[in-house]
């Protein structure tokens, strides 16, 4: 595509340079730079893009897109006023608008998100809307599965996705919306046919500073709604009416409270192997037979549905959807061990998640429950202590052990969280997570529960700037294998 066709819906500073010139891709790394392709300069919170110029006019790059003077021989330049509003304008351009073709439902909210997603995206399946996926754990772009990098990508590589799914034959896509992205301006101007929100709870207040910016990031994915578009609400949390105030979207809501709901809760009964669900619908009553356990997997099942409900795909559909998605990685992954005791695998680093993993584990009533986590450093420290709570209303023993410490002092996040433990009697502290983890298992007797949290699908653990290969499922792996125990095969 040429410049001038990419520019033609920006509104521009002023230009240097041929205009006519052809450009084969577009990048914001200058080490991914070839030739012909164009550099795009964004200033980010740890590094300016414009500082790499030089780089990625070493490796190729003709055509700059930036908010300051570049003085290059041969060089065309577009100036801009902020260059990271303007990456999505310019993606969607040179990707020939790929989100038109697509039925694109966002999931945001603090907790859920992407269990809500595999599930919908499985919903879809069954339906036969050819979706594409993209999540934190990872995306599937109609060709392969991939690992994500982020919850919700940079714009470019976002529509650059959407472009392969298209290519692909794809007819619909299920996305994480994180309120980074939101806030951001990663999926500006990007077409949602739908909209569900999940729950707010507390989380990346290091980054909007306050609850109430962090509720108004994630408002913004249904802010411009009109009546062609859905928002599905989870009405047992205050901030949807806030949101219901906000957009002109056709609504959608479940609720475990309110029979009038779109979607409602009937009952439940917790089984060894799941949970058995039924739920009200507007044609009536269903029951779904689940892998996954705890109320706050009920409110992921009916934020599933409600979506279902509001694009219209049948009732069978939603049942087998949501029936024959065995596990989500990282989210309340069970491995039964066969000295009779369970273990747990779980994403959740915010105290509303530690708190639900928690709760839905007890519920299956182990003799013992033994909580093995840690918090992630270079975050909000407020909610440290929180999960210690948690972690002590449930957890018969609690054994604290390194997360992602990050540029932090490991001991100095463990006793963070230690401060919200009464009992210290019941705690046992080991910085080293394998051993941590190796410690609650060999602490494990029959009819126990051991809940291993925090990192979920994270396959590194990052110390001091490093990213070091690490993964919660491999070492629980280890233990199995050391004593001769078949590791349960993935679904």
């Amino acid at each position: 595509m040429k410049v001038n066709d990419i520019i033609k819906n920006l509104e521009i500073l002023g230009t240097r340079g041929d205009l006519n010139r052809f450009v084969s891709d577009i990048q914001y790394d200058s080490r991914k730079i070839e030739k012909d392709q164009a550099f795009i300069a964004i200033k980010g919170y740890q590094t300016d893009g414009h500082r790499f110029v030089s780089q990625a006019y070493e490796n190729g790059a003709r055509v700059f897109f930036s908010e300051e003077k570049i003085d290059l021989p041969e060089a065309t330049v577009v100036y801009l006023k902020d260059n990271r509003k303007a990456l999505p304008i310019i993606s969607r351009t040179f990707f020939h608008q790929p989100d038109k073709k697509l039925k694109i439902i966002g999931i945001t909210g603090t907790n859920g998100k992407t269990t809500t997603a595999y599930l919908t995206y499985s919903i879809l399946q069954k339906a036969h809307w050819k979706p594409g996926l993209f999540t934190t754990v990872k995306y599937f772009d109609g060709k392969a599965w991939h690992n994500s990098e982020r919850t919700t990508p940079e714009s470019l590589d976002l529509f650059r996705i959407f472009y392969r799914m298209t290519q692909a034959g794809l007819k619909s896509m299920v996305m994480e919306v994180s309120s980074h992205a939101l806030s951001l301006s990663r999926v500006e101007g990007v077409h949602f046919l739908a909209g569900v929100f999940t729950n707010l709870g507390r989380d990346h207040l290091d980054f909007h500073q306050t609850q109430e910016n962090y509720f108004l990031a994630k408002r913004r994915l249904f802010e411009g709604m009109n009546e062609s578009q859905r928002a599905v609400l989870n009405e047992d949390d205050p901030y949807s009416e806030r949101i219901k105030h906000s957009s002109e979207a056709e609504i959608y809501t479940y609720s475990l409270k309110n029979p009038a709901a779109s979607v409602s809760y009937v009952q439940h009964q917790v089984q060894k192997e799941g949970l058995q669900v039924k739920l009200k619908i507007p044609s009536g009553e269903i029951t779904i037979k689940t892998k996954f356990l705890g109320t706050f997997n009920i409110y992921n099942i009916m934020a599933a549905t409600a979506t279902g409900v509001g694009l219209g795909i049948p009732d069978n559909f939603m049942v087998e959807g949501i029936e024959s998605l065995m596990r989500v990685p990282g989210r309340c992954e069970h491995y039964p061990t066969p000295d009779g005791y369970s273990v747990y695998i779980d994403y959740a680093h915010t105290p509303d998640a530690l708190q639900n993993i928690l709760h839905a584990v007890w519920e299956t009533r182990p003799q013992s429950l033994i909580v093995v986590f840690g918090a992630g450093g270079d975050r909000d420290r407020g909610k440290r202590p929180v999960m210690g709570k948690a972690a002590e209303d449930y957890g018969d023993k609690i054994i604290l052990t390194n997360d992602n410490p990050r540029s932090e002092d490991p001991m100095a996040i463990l006793n963070d969280i230690l401060a919200g433990i009464s009992d210290k009697s019941r705690v046992l502290v080991i910085p080293d997570r394998r051993e941590a983890i190796h410690t609650g298992l060999k602490m494990a007797r029959n009819k126990d529960s051991v809940v291993v949290a925090g990192k979920g699908h994270e396959n590194y653990q990052e110390i001091k700037g490093i990213k070091y290969p690490f993964d919660d499922r491999e070492v629980l792996k280890e233990f199995f294998e050391r004593r001769q125990w078949i590791f349960p095969a993935e679904n």
